[in-house]
């Protein structure tokens, strides 16, 4: 083995390691996005709450909802956020920091807990069905 094949090879294993550096760290970075696009749907209903709070009694208290709910279609909206929302986290909980898991997890629990989220599946459960 000549030197110029020793380079070849120094090369080669430096390229090797620059490639599988660069791998993780766009890992690193793919994991951060969809966590904080889950972040930022969070934040998107905390805002329709805080401009909305008549809506929270459905979120948070439990109030029954029927096809006489007050501003029902704003509402409908807001749970087909929250059902989007605990979908893309069931999909990609891998991708949820250990340290947060546990709070998402809750997060969609106590939304499948609601009145409004059964009367929303109620009224568009076959969107969501998978084959």
């Amino acid at each position: 083995m000549d030197l110029f094949d020793i380079i070849t090879i120094i090369i080669s294993v430096i390229s090797l390691l620059g490639v599988i550096y660069q791998s993780i760290n766009l890992q690193k970075t793919i994991n951060s996005q969809i966590y904080q696009n889950f972040v930022a749907n969070s934040l998107e209903i905390d805002r329709i709450l805080i401009e909305h709070p008549h809506l929270r009694k459905y979120v948070y208290y439990g109030e029954k909802v029927d096809e006489n709910t007050e501003d029902l279609d704003r509402l409908m909206s807001l749970i087909e956020l929250m059902v989007d929302v605990s979908e893309n986290v069931e999909v990609y909980v891998r991708y949820i920091p250990k340290a947060r898991k546990k709070g998402w997890m809750k997060f969609i629990k106590d939304i499948k807990s609601t009145p409004a989220y059964t009367y929303y599946m109620k009224r568009h459960r076959s969107w969501y069905e998978t084959e």
